[in-house]
């Protein structure tokens, strides 16, 4: 679970999200924090009614919670995402909240069809000092934000929102090929036993005692933002 300082600042971050489910949720310690990390969704369907602003994503919040970068895929109806004539796609692009400003930095919305590979790549860069993020859509560079200069990665998250509306639930999806590399080696990094919300694989390996992580894949199964999975939850909204 997060800290309480986390969950304080991450509301504040996130001011308009309805609800949030974070299926990975993984600290770094101060002397070995975040300096890279990688992760490659693998959408399905877009959800069924289209009546809220889904997203799923990937993010990294940086040390002392200064700053939230996220790589975002999301489906809406119109007026409420980040595309415009969405449909049954899935509109992505990077995004940054930066020292809990409220005005977010995103690079360009794209587009893309059911079955696409979205990879959200982030990176320290040594020579700026900036986190460089980029989104690839089947393998082409796509979206692009810089920001948060000097910050550490404290905490690497995956998760399921409802961002806007009464969202359906979001249906069954995978995330394949993510690791995330340490400032230095940390071997208690790993995490043992299964993720949150019924997600099943993501078993983490190391190749150089503790520094680098990888991932098997991960699957998330359909699942209701509002109320985790939907053995649990009606297909829109909760039991109440």
């Amino acid at each position: 679970m997060k800290t309480t300082a986390a969950l304080a600042t991450l509301s504040a971050l996130i001011q308009h999200s309805i609800a949030n489910l974070d299926v990975v949720t993984l600290y770094a310690k101060p002397n070995a924090y975040i300096q890279e990390a990688s992760a490659t969704l693998v959408v399905g369907d877009v959800p069924n009614p289209i009546t809220g602003d889904v997203a799923l994503w990937s993010a990294i919040m940086m040390e002392n919670q200064a700053s939230f970068l996220q790589g975002v895929t999301e489906n809406a109806p119109q007026g409420l995402g980040y595309c415009t004539n969405l449909g049954k796609q899935w509109c992505n692009f990077a995004y940054a909240l930066v020292n809990q400003s409220s005005k977010p930095k995103n690079g360009k919305p794209v587009k893309a069809a059911p079955g696409s590979r979205i990879k959200t790549h982030y990176k320290l860069n040594s020579q700026t000092q900036m986190w460089d993020q980029n989104i690839y859509i089947n393998d082409k560079l796509m979206s692009s934000v810089s920001t948060s200069q000097g910050q550490h990665g404290e905490i690497f998250y995956i998760s399921i929102e409802c961002a806007a509306g009464t969202c359906a639930t979001a249906p069954t999806h995978s995330w394949e090929d993510v690791s995330i590399t340490l400032s230095q080696a940390d071997s208690t990094f790993s995490r043992s036993g299964g993720w949150q919300h019924g997600a099943t694989g993501g078993k983490m390996s190391t190749p150089d005692g503790g520094k680098t992580w990888r991932f098997t894949t991960l699957k998330v199964p359909a699942t209701n933002p509002k109320c985790g999975s939907v053995i649990r939850c009606c297909d829109v909204g909760d039991r109440s």
